[in-house]
């Protein structure tokens, strides 16, 4: 399908890709991008990427595809770096948990946004992060969401589209500001409860007897704490209005279930309940 594909920044959701873009056939060539050479030379010796370049020196003219998997808030640095051999007639893409930020950052370097230019975001990954946890068919059943902009070029949309579908993925499309109100409630909000619930109890004066007696369910439930604290830290920051909307309509509804605790008021809490394993159910079921 390309001839090669550049993945700038080696982690975990690109790592993956290049798995199944090595699988199934897809690019003859798989470029790493990064910071630290280590890294990458070890990425290069698990047979995740053929060769790579340091991103501050890189040459990425001959692309088919660059796929920018940076922390969002390093979108615009690394696009300025690309920018001096980016070819118009490569595709640009990238994997960011946000992407009102990415479309930013973009716009602020180019001045204009590019024709082959697909801003993406698949739904994927886990509570860990690097290269070595990645792995092959991630995205199989898993929803992509392609974000293309006013000035984005069909052609391009189609071809970033049909390489997530030869992954076994789901794609969809939806404007940014869609996207960022969406993932800010599914994701970004479940991840800053995730966090927060375990500062709480870690707080707490009997926190060595909590984590001790602790369940599966607990454990569960707040895997995805153990999620990279920078990456989130920018996503915070990136979708910073829509996280917070979300946070403050969670806590409203926090406390109308506290309030009918503290009124004992059975028939509301169990209504709350109800509600919820009725939504939860019914989305299990799509």
């Amino acid at each position: 399908m390309f001839n090669k594909v550049y993945l700038v920044g080696v982690g975990l959701i690109n790592a993956s890709l290049a798995k199944d873009l090595k699988r199934y056939q897809l690019a003859k060539t798989i470029i790493g991008v990064g910071r630290d050479s280590q890294r990458l030379a070890k990425a290069q010796a698990l047979d995740i990427i053929d060769n790579y370049q340091l991103l501050q020196d890189c040459n990425v003219s001959d692309a088919d595809v660059i796929i920018l998997g940076v922390p969002v808030g390093k979108t615009g640095d690394s696009l300025a770096l690309l920018k001096p051999s980016l070819n118009p007639r490569s595709l640009l893409t990238d994997v960011g948990s946000t992407k009102g930020n990415v479309v930013q950052a973009a716009e602020e370097v180019f001045g204009e946004l590019p024709a082959r230019f697909v801003p993406g975001h698949p739904i994927a990954g886990s509570e860990q992060s690097g290269f070595e946890y990645a792995q092959e068919d991630l995205f199989q059943n898993r929803k992509v969401i392609l974000t293309p902009t006013e000035n984005t070029d069909e052609a391009a949309v189609q071809d970033i589209k049909k390489m997530w579908l030869a992954t076994g993925a789901q794609v969809e499309e939806m404007t940014v500001g869609q996207h960022d109100a969406i993932l800010s409630a599914t994701s970004h909000l479940p991840h800053m409860v995730a966090y927060t619930l375990v500062n709480y109890l870690g707080e707490r004066d009997d926190a060595s007897s909590i984590f001790n007696f602790a369940a599966g369910g607990f454990y569960d439930f707040t895997r995805i704490a153990s999620s990279d604290p920078t990456m989130w830290v920018d996503i915070c920051k990136a979708n910073k209005d829509r996280l917070l909307e979300s946070i403050d309509g969670f806590s409203n509804c926090l406390n109308e279930l506290r309030s009918a605790i503290d009124k004992q008021d059975g028939d509301v809490i169990n209504a709350l309940l109800k509600q919820a394993k009725h939504l939860r159910d019914a989305s299990l079921l799509k």
